[in-house]
């Protein structure tokens, strides 16, 4: 990837030449009546034009020389984009909100003020405005990952499109962009860091939250292209279309979702390819696929329907959860040891619910049962989804391949977090439908419906007592801050004891 600077006046465009000259490089021939000079320096070519813009081209070996290069015409020209004000920069972008095709993706990124200006060597250029190959994401996403051992980290969450098709949406992501920030506030202190948001027109929740973290010394930017102007947000927005080009390449290549020669394309409205297989997959009376939006103006006409989506509020009742949850959650703290379930048909107070699998309009769905009165409480699920996200199922729940057939069948799971302890990864490989289970969450992962994370094999589980195994599992839990889930009545015992919240089968 090259480099370009704009708007430089000739004096500065004369210093650099200089510098380049006299740094080894060599005078180039100009090539049209709208260059001015061009130097070879190592592997790239540095030309200034007429209308004062200064173009790098790439250096296939990444010469360290060029990248200094790059490094001192920065110093000169100053960045494009707002420098650290503090010792934290957080950016919080969303991409897909608009695309007919796949999940909302929301990233938060942060990372320490030292390495903004190498992260602005890097990502500075790339142009996340125009449409790019799944490669393009890719290559930029492996190069920031780099950055992690020098203190860069990134959250990725997603909305799916049922969700998309029903509700408003800015009330899912202000709770989420909040769990988001809620986590990165476990390792640094808010008062040091400076958030910066794409503005969606946020409600509210963030709002209120925004004007506490104020309060504590953050700072606070909710702009509109705010990746034209802060490097933080930039990359939040890089991170998230890596991640959805990732999920529409793979949707593009498996065959199940292919028609006459067609694929999904780039999955936006506007795009012919995609146009053309949304008409083609409804001449063939086939289901919509999972990850088409049918709210979507341009679906609806292809059904021949003209009457608009009235969307809802979202389901996400926060009078549902504790007050004790809800207070830290306001004041930037997630805790799953503050986590209860209010029951509004029988007033009980639950840590631990029941998971059950029920019909509702002639379907069998999952949702979650109060223990004491045995009846469904209402959008518990999509509460839980939205406010915790991570669930960390036992052995018990992956050998019942209860995640996967969910999925298969309602979706209970869609968007959560799935953390698979060490301990209940080596245990259940060790069983036919264990191993299953994995294959089907990998496929589901891959696919961009829920996220997997592996914890790395620690130690042999054959030399562990079933106590400590259940230890292990419960710390795993405490240390994501999710969810458990079990059908092992001594584990809920033990979670329990432990006040994490828990699903029971």
């Amino acid at each position: 990837m090259g480099r370009t600077w704009r708007n430089l006046d000739k004096i500065k465009a004369e210093e650099i030449r200089k510098y380049l000259l006299e740094s080894g490089g060599i005078e180039d021939k100009v090539k049209s009546s709208h260059e001015v000079w061009r130097v070879k320096f190592s592997d790239s070519t540095f030309t200034f034009y007429s209308k004062g813009t200064l173009y790098a081209t790439p250096s296939p070996s990444s010469d360290p020389a060029v990248l200094k290069m790059w490094k001192y015409i920065d110093s000169l020209y100053g960045s494009r984009y707002t420098l650290p004000s503090k010792e934290f920069l957080i950016g919080l972008d969303e991409t897909g909100k608009g695309e007919v095709i796949g999940h909302t993706v929301l990233t938060g990124v942060i990372f320490p003020k030292e390495i903004f200006n190498n992260l602005d060597l890097l990502i500075g250029p790339a142009d996340t405005k125009k449409r790019h190959e799944f490669e393009y994401w890719d290559k930029l996403f492996r190069m920031l990952d780099h950055f992690r051992k020098f203190g860069f980290e990134y959250i990725i969450e997603t909305i799916p499109p049922w969700h998309v098709d029903k509700y408003n949406l800015n009330k899912i992501m202000d709770v989420v962009y909040q769990r988001i920030l809620s986590t990165f506030f476990r390792k640094v202190d808010m008062s040091k860091c400076r958030i910066v948001l794409d503005n969606y027109g946020i409600g509210p929740i963030l709002r209120r939250f925004f004007n506490f973290l104020r309060m504590q010394g953050a700072e606070i930017v909710v702009t509109h292209n705010a990746d034209e102007l802060y490097l933080e947000a930039k990359t939040a927005s890089l991170i998230s279309k890596r991640f959805r080009e990732a999920q529409i390449k793979r949707i593009n290549e498996d065959p199940e979702f292919q028609i006459d020669g067609f694929s999904v394309g780039s999955g936006n409205a506007g795009d012919i390819q995609t146009l053309n297989w949304l008409k083609r997959w409804y001449s063939s009376h086939k289901q919509w696929p999972w990850f088409v939006k049918r709210s979507f103006k341009t679906v609806k006409e292809i059904e021949g329907k003209v009457t608009k989506v009235k969307k809802e509020s979202p389901l996400i009742r926060e009078e549902l959860l504790s007050k004790e949850f809800i207070e830290e959650f306001n004041e930037g703290h997630l805790s799953i040891q503050s986590l209860s379930v209010f029951c509004p048909n029988c007033g009980a107070i639950n840590n631990a619910m029941t998971f059950a699998i029920y019909e509702k309009n002639k379907e069998r769905i999952s949702g979650l049962q109060c223990p004491s009165c045995k009846r469904i409480i209402e959008d518990a699920g999509i509460t839980l989804r939205y406010y915790c996200g991570h669930v960390v199922p036992d052995s018990s729940i992956i050998r019942r391949r209860l995640i996967s057939k969910d999925l298969e069948r309602s979706g209970f799971f869609e968007g959560f977090t799935i953390v698979i302890p060490a301990v209940v990864k080596e245990e259940c490989d060790a069983v036919r439908s264990g191993r299953k289970e994995f294959g089907e969450l990998a496929k589901f992962a891959s696919m961009g419906r829920i996220k997997l994370e592996v914890e790395e094999r620690v130690e042999e589980v054959k030399k562990l007592s079933s106590l400590q195994r259940d230890e292990k599992i419960v710390n795993t839990a405490l240390m994501y801050n999710a969810i458990l889930m079990t059908a092992d009545n001594t584990m809920k015992v033990h979670a329990i004891s432990k006040r994490i919240f828990t699903i029971f089968i």
